[in-house]
């Protein structure tokens, strides 16, 4: 179990400088630069691949990298199951939102504290361990099974934003989005069997156990040191979430919402599906997150607003939720002027749609 990380590459930089994107890139997908688009043209009709020499190397070395941590990752996750049997990390269930009813007022906890909704910039399971970083595999093991009316100990539900084709999307072969991250930290992938691919338009897979084991990419994705103590059962635990926005769904003509109804009917269907999931399983602290606001390229402003609005619905009224977290990775730089809470990227976006509301 003597495992190190082998990105070693990550660590001497911990916070490195991002360039500028467009909006409808994300964190990990730099943006190509196709300006030169007769160039780009003139090299295809030739027969020669166009490569873009600013990105291209960098990325390919990453992904080899990534794919490395990829390996890694399942080597050592065999030894941190062997020491907590107990703990299913093979258990799921896919749920469509047909089969679902809306939740019933019987059901809800009925917290008095209404929770805040915080939006932040920064990975998921990041996000998911600041709302509870004493939640283990043991406390999860220990605890009672979750309700509606006791979900106080209960761990921190974090949505995947999934990819609808493959289990993990890209994660097996160094991609680099926010389901591949969080595969590269924890046991999720071993809860996605590829039977429910491609996943139904309005569905979700609920994982209750996840074992995290490994820092995010800034830190290099170093084994956290529990796994080298061989202390499996004090590592944390988060149960999660999988569903896939709508990909790359028509858009308006200056792309800040969707085009038809219809779309935008189908995402909160999907936002809804999630709640209930979550709901359903005793889950009140939430981790969301931009659903379908990178390569899928849905409109950021809308999306928070389809979330707004179902939150708002009378079924998710109540007090249903102690904690509602969403982290968002800006994809703009700050440093362009355009990034952060009052910037044009995703963070800024759903930044401005919904931190500080009350749900």
């Amino acid at each position: 179990m003597e495992q190190q990380s082998i990105l070693s590459f990550l660590t001497k930089s911990r916070a490195p400088q991002r360039s500028p994107r467009p909006q409808n890139s994300r964190s990990g997908h730099p943006y190509q630069d196709n300006s030169n688009s007769d160039s780009h043209k003139k090299n295809h009709s030739k027969g020669k691949k166009h490569y873009n020499s600013k990105y291209r190397g960098p990325n390919h070395r990453r992904n080899i990298d990534l794919a490395k941590v990829a390996d890694e990752t399942k080597a050592v996750l065999p030894d941190i199951l062997a020491d907590i049997p107990n703990f299913d990390a093979t258990k799921s269930s896919l749920t469509k939102l047909e089969d679902t009813d809306a939740l019933s007022p019987t059901d809800c906890p009925g917290f008095k504290s209404k929770a805040s909704i915080k939006v932040l910039d920064m990975d998921s399971f990041d996000a998911a361990l600041q709302l509870d970083p004493t939640y283990t595999v043991q406390k999860h093991l220990t605890s009672s099974p979750p309700t509606p009316q006791a979900p106080a100990s209960t761990s921190v539900l974090v949505l995947n934003l999934a990819s609808e084709r493959s289990p993990g999307g890209g994660w097996q072969k160094g991609a680099l989005a926010q389901e591949e991250c969080l595969c590269y930290r924890s046991s999720l992938s071993l809860s996605l069997p590829r039977s429910f691919y491609p996943l139904p338009t309005l569905s979700a897979i609920y994982t209750p156990n996840v074992v995290l084991f490994r820092n995010s990419m800034p830190n290099g994705h170093a084994l956290f040191p529990t796994v080298q103590l061989q202390d499996a059962s004090s590592l944390p635990a988060v149960s999660v979430v999988s569903a896939a926005a709508l990909r790359k769904p028509a858009l308006s003509d200056d792309k800040a919402t969707f085009k038809h109804l219809g779309a935008r009917a189908a995402t909160k269907r999907k936002i809804r599906l999630v709640l209930r999931t979550a709901a359903r399983n005793g889950h009140s602290r939430l981790v969301l997150g931009a659903l379908g606001c990178g390569v899928f390229a849905n409109p950021a402003e809308d999306v928070a607003k389809c979330f707004a609005e179902v939150f708002d619905e009378v079924e998710f009224q109540g007090g249903w939720w102690e904690e509602v977290v969403f982290a968002v990775l800006d994809n703009v730089s700050s440093a362009s002027g355009e990034g952060g809470q009052t910037g044009n990227g995703n963070f800024g976006m759903f930044y401005r749609g919904l931190h500080g509301k009350v749900v």
